[in-house]
């Protein structure tokens, strides 16, 4: 029973009660918090929720314990705008309250609430933190393009005067690269790739699988890691392009531009044999003060061997044993003719190159991806996804490359020589049960993990690949590759690079799908709906509603909690897919992404406003200009806007080209974007050793969450030193305060 609404039985009027009872009653809270293990300072919100429902009527709160997300700065999760949202509704409540002399309603204890109730506050809450983010990505946006938007890095990406002629750069180094791979293709140096992964436990080192004893279980019902796939292949290719001789520059500050590298690389080490061939730059890095690294890929020259000063003979007695001097690699010679040397700049300033040789990865590490890309649904979808970005980027390039055409040749005539095998355990196993981690609290978004199964949902599927499933699968396999090898672009990812060196380091080894028997029922369902653009498929509802009409619950509802569980990780699996594709279709069809929810604006519109921001009515046919250094005066609005293209038109053009950089800035999948709480989202660079991400942690919750880490954790939350939260009560009325206020205060 809430306390506000206590009624005493004698039916005294309001105005002749006395507050003894309220201040036992209120004693008797204060006595319950005092007692609590915790201290005072580390209350969270659940005792803030039992003070605010067992004081006085006219007790209202003012002070949100949570930092307004708005004055962060960066974006914070879901999870605790959630929190900070309720806080704040609460507060309203309370000064309405308190306006008005109304009491509060009834609440129900926190966790009690019906699933109706739970769904329209999230839906809520839904909808203002989308809001906040729209807000806040377009604030954020704005601010960083006009942070950055003169650094040579973004001017490589974002200006066409300075990314044109370098895309032509590009697309003439990478035409060797298409030549390579094109006779690699014909020469059969593919026909064994795949993406498919195979457990460690079953593969005999060789790409083959291990021979299973009679009723010897498999893998397929094991919990199976990031790390615990391996390529069916066993030999796994390598692109030797990432073995050429090659320097790496280890940090160039943000102001040195690509042609001045270029021409001091061209100065000092020629463009012969063993001289300068092509300069990969890696994207800043923000938490080095965009920082960037560098590769400088060297033409291929034979070892050389440095010439010694042998004795003569003749000086001395006996034998002399004369050890023969090491030969001496392409890459250590070109160090020792740029490493410490200045490259010049008179504009910007000069920059000292600190060099070392390149040592790439002998076994770079591959990733494993969600079960949700094993399905045939998502490998038909990826496919027709892949197949759009080749075209797109080889019409881009304007190059007369056709990687379509040649694989489609290529798995025919696998297909037609009985070459096209399954890859993996062939045998059809029995539908069986299998537990599987549920752990995700270490996953960052775009990384993938295990899917979990409850005992209801972890059913193992026995069906096997068919011709038809096994040629898309060599295609999707097949044009994975090529993306990544010619347009040294990951697919999976959804980033470029300049060179295979810059990919490497974002995703050294590619992906791996895993086998397909890991998919549980449950999973496919949701792969069939992520492919063909459905929602979710969720049981919740159905499950709650039962409840709501009051069917016994059932008696293990522990296992139903393991199930929702099951649920909230496949969800998760197919938001992680739903912004997969998101990426794709920006670079396939930027013309029809809704700018808006990704921090920018149509040009058009963002003009207007911000138009409307130089331009003052003082009366009903008094229109001032308010463009810097001017103040005419004119009748109507559209008088005003023709000045503005006439008389203002290097203004306007300017502000037009900051709102195209916004948007080609916010398009871009794989751009940077150090205000999201992932800083170093999309492989761009590993946090810094001892770096701590900023952002709230994944699945914030107050309640779990102390006041003093939160105090440690947000620089900008309110200083309330002693018992803050109790600070936070005032009542309207203070000569109704009782007793034990004072001490609370």
């Amino acid at each position: 029973m809430d306390s506000y609404s206590y009624r005493d039985s004698s039916g005294r009027s309001p105005n002749d009660r006395t507050w003894s009872a309220r201040d036992d009653r209120a004693m008797i809270v204060l006595g319950d918090v005092l007692a609590r293990p915790k201290p005072l300072t580390d209350m969270n919100l659940e005792v803030v929720d039992e003070m605010n429902t067992q004081m006085p009527a006219n007790v209202m709160t003012t002070v949100n314990p949570l930092t307004d997300p708005v004055k962060l700065p960066f974006q914070v999760g879901f999870s605790y705008f959630g929190e900070w949202w309720r806080a704040n509704e609460k507060i309203k409540e309370d000064k309405e309250r308190a306006r008005t002399g109304r009491r509060r309603e009834p609440e129900r204890p926190r966790g009690r609430e019906t699933h109706e109730d739970r769904e329209k506050e999230k839906a809520k809450i839904q909808v203002a933190y989308d809001a906040y983010r729209e807000d806040l990505q377009a604030k954020m946006a704005r601010t960083f393009v006009s942070e950055h938007k003169k650094e040579q890095w973004f001017r490589e990406k974002y200006v066409p005067e300075a990314r044109n002629p370098l895309r032509a750069q590009i697309n003439d180094f990478r035409r060797g690269a298409y030549n390579q791979w094109e006779q690699e293709l014909e020469a059969g140096v593919f026909d064994e790739f795949s993406l498919e992964g195979l457990p460690k436990s079953e593969s005999n080192g060789a790409g083959g699988i291990v021979e299973k004893e009679e009723g010897e279980a498999t893998a397929a019902n094991e919990v199976l890691g990031v790390g615990d796939l391996v390529p069916v292949t066993g030999n796994d290719l390598r692109d030797d392009s990432l073995y050429q001789p090659t320097l790496l520059i280890k940090t160039i500050a943000p102001h040195v531009s690509r042609q001045n590298l270029e021409a001091f690389c061209k100065e000092h080490l020629g463009e012969g044999e063993g001289g300068f061939k092509w300069l990969s730059l890696s994207d800043p890095n923000p938490s080095k003060r965009y920082h960037r690294m560098g590769w400088v890929m060297l033409h291929p020259a034979p070892e050389t061997v440095a010439p010694v000063d042998r004795p003569d003979p003749k000086d001395e007695e006996g034998d002399v044993d004369v050890k023969s001097p090491a030969p001496v690699s392409t890459a250590e010679k070109a160090l020792e003719a740029v490493n410490g040397k200045t490259v010049k700049d008179e504009v910007r300033g000069d920059f000292v190159c600190h060099v070392g040789v390149h040592n790439p990865p002998n076994n770079p590490r591959k990733k494993a991806l969600w079960d949700l890309f094993s399905a045939p649904e998502r490998i038909e979808k990826d496919l027709n996804l892949a197949q759009r970005l080749v075209s797109k980027f080889e019409d881009d390039f304007g190059s007369d490359f056709n990687a379509a055409l040649r694989i489609e040749e290529r798995v025919e005539s696998l297909r037609i020589a009985g070459r096209l095998e399954v890859a993996g355990p062939t045998i059809p196993t029995k539908k069986v049960k299998k537990d599987r981690n549920l752990d995700f609290d270490a996953m960052d978004d775009g990384e993938e993990g295990e899917m979990g199964e409850s005992d209801e949902e972890g059913i193992v599927d026995d069906e096997v690949d068919d011709e038809d499933l096994l040629i898309k699968k060599k295609q999707l396999d097949l044009t994975i590759e090529y993306l990544r090898r010619v347009f040294n672009f990951c697919f999976f990812c959804v980033f470029e690079s300049d060179s295979i060196h810059e990919l490497t380091r974002k995703c050294p080894g590619g992906h791996l799908r895993r086998p397909r028997s890991t998919l549980s029922s449950a999973a496919k369902n949701v792969a069939r709906a992520s492919a063909s653009g459905e929602a979710f498929p969720s049981k919740k509802r159905t499950e709650n509603k039962d409840e709501e009409e009051g069917e016994a619950p059932e008696p293990d509802r522990k296992f139903r909690n393991t199930s929702s569980k099951t649920e909230q990780q496949l969800e998760r699996a197919f938001k992680w897919v739903k912004t997969f594709e998101d990426k794709i279709m920006q670079i396939l069809e930027p013309e029809s992404v809704d700018v808006r929810k990704l921090g920018g604006k149509a040009t058009e519109d963002a003009l207007n406003d911000e138009l409307a921001k130089f331009v003052k009515q003082e009366d009903e046919h008094k229109f001032r200009c308010k463009v810097p250094d001017c103040s005419k005066l004119f009748k109507e609005e559209h008088f005003w806007k023709k000045h503005v293209e006439k008389r203002h038109a290097e203004w306007l053009e300017n502000m037009q080209q900051e709102f195209d950089l916004i948007n080609a800035y916010v398009l871009d999948p794989a751009h940077i974007a150090p205000s999201k709480t992932d800083a170093n989202s999309n492989g761009h660079f590993p946090p810094a050793s001892g770096q701590t991400q900023q952002g709230t942690p994944r699945g914030f919750n107050l309640q779990n969450f102390t006041m003093n880490n939160m105090m440690a954790a947000f620089p900008g939350f309110p200083n309330m030193p002693g018992m803050p939260l109790f600070a936070a009560w005032k009542w309207a009325n203070p000569s109704q305060r009782p007793w034990w206020s004072a001490a609370i205060q």
